[in-house]
């Protein structure tokens, strides 16, 4: 084993007593062992240290945060802390497949452009239960995305932070997480990656398993959300896309801000900037920064002009985007139809088993009533065929026809 190690494993620790054991557990299970373990506790107040404390093994490395710092500044700690070729990301309450680490050094072999590997994911809750919204939330990560086109990211972070294993020469230039960022500093360190010449590939195999419960922050704000995003894309989608000549990729980040469901609930002046600053080059440095041009009592960009004028032109009441909505809306008026009948057929093929069983029923009658097999002519009776669809379709109504069709075939049979 080299000096530096191959893997560092970076586990972010925050009252994780419950769980960090099974992911340090997952760690050492992995098929290849050349790694170091970093563990930042963020001053949590339950035994989680103690339970890293127990486990004696040279490879984990803890360290303590003197006061709560949040994700993404103890993120930066143990970045700086850790001295593999590979950073490994995988938080305190996930675990890994063994072979996880195996096949994702396999894949940057095949491809030494590659700076960032990611996996598919398979969702639990709290209690290690497979989650109740797992084909929706699974489907985030697990779909066939291209990582390394700019429209893959507008608005959408497709890849686990847990599932990732990073080139950390390359993490090095890019820099580090802003720590600012609550909501989204994934998001802004991977599309600030993309926008430096990351090359991204994910393997469609389910190597980590991740948790999604009621603690978690990513979600939990959307007007957060929508502030994060957007910077995130004013300084690293937006100046990408113009160097690639992407414009209709600038006007597709501009209409997805204008469309967002918490627009509305910034003050206008803030929410016309946010729009502005969409079509600007990269005028902020940070986060801070570009929370301090939405409120600010100037405008030194003209950012609320410009914003009003997009607006006019992508927004909700935009006639363009009316027309998008109305058709939208007549697709999923044949949708909700297709599936109003769908269900309706499955009705009426049960409907028509419940005959057929009835005439299986009445076939084994008449044998048994028949057993010479005499040929049987019997006359409709004219009351059944005024029978109506519904009145023929209600159990009681079937059940009342049998037996009166029954009795009336006994009777004939009998000896006169």
């Amino acid at each position: 084993m080299s000096m530096d190690p191959l893997l560092s494993y970076i586990v972010l620790s925050y009252n994780y007593e419950r769980y960090i054991g099974k992911t340090l557990q997952s760690i050492f299970d992995q098929t290849v062992q050349d790694f170091e373990i970093v563990v930042v506790d963020d001053c949590s107040t339950d035994n989680s240290v103690e339970i890293v404390l127990a486990i004696k093994d040279a490879r984990i490395r803890l360290f303590k945060n003197e006061r709560n710092l949040g994700g993404a500044a103890s993120y930066n700690r143990a970045v700086l802390e850790a001295r593999g070729k590979w950073l490994v990301n995988l938080d305190a309450d996930d675990w890994i497949d063994p072979r996880k680490a195996e096949i994702q050094l396999k894949v940057a072999a095949s491809d030494p452009r590659l700076d960032v590997i990611g996996s598919h994911v398979t969702i639990y809750d709290e209690d290690d239960n497979p989650h109740p919204s797992s084909d929706v939330l699974e489907a985030v990560f697990n779909n066939e995305y291209d990582l390394n086109l700019v429209d893959t990211w507008i608005g959408a972070n497709h890849l686990c932070r847990s599932s990732t294993m990073v080139r950390a020469i390359a993490h090095k230039q890019w820099g580090l997480d802003d720590p600012s960022m609550i909501r989204a500093p994934d998001y802004e360190l991977w599309t600030r990656a993309l926008r430096d010449g990351c090359r991204f590939a994910v393997v469609p195999q389910r190597l980590t398993f991740i948790r999604a419960h009621s603690r978690g922050v990513t979600h939990g704000d959307p007007v957060s959300g929508l502030l994060e995003l957007s910077y995130a894309m004013q300084r690293n989608l937006v100046p990408l896309a113009a160097t690639r000549s992407l414009f209709n990729s600038v006007a597709r980040i501009v209409a997805w801000a204008c469309r967002h469901p918490s627009l509305s609930q910034l003050p206008p002046v803030q929410a016309h900037r946010l729009i502005g600053a969409l079509m600007q080059p990269a005028i902020i440095s940070n986060y801070q920064h570009f929370l301090a041009m939405l409120t600010g009592q100037s405008d030194h960009f003209q950012l609320a002009e410009l914003g009003r004028r997009l607006f006019a032109f992508v927004g909700p009441d935009a006639d363009a985007y009316q027309e998008v909505r109305k058709l939208h809306n007549d697709i999923q008026s044949y949708i909700d139809a297709r599936d109003y009948f769908k269900n309706e057929s499955e009705k009426w093929e049960l409907a028509f088993k419940g005959l057929q069983a009835e005439h299986q029923i009445m076939s084994a009658s008449l044998s048994l009533l028949n057993p010479t097999g005499a040929q049987v002519f019997v006359k409709p009776e004219p009351e059944y065929a005024e029978h109506t669809m519904s009145d023929s379709w209600s159990p009681a109504a079937r059940q009342g026809s049998f037996f009166a069709r029954v009795w009336t075939l006994f009777t004939r049979l009998l000896p006169k």
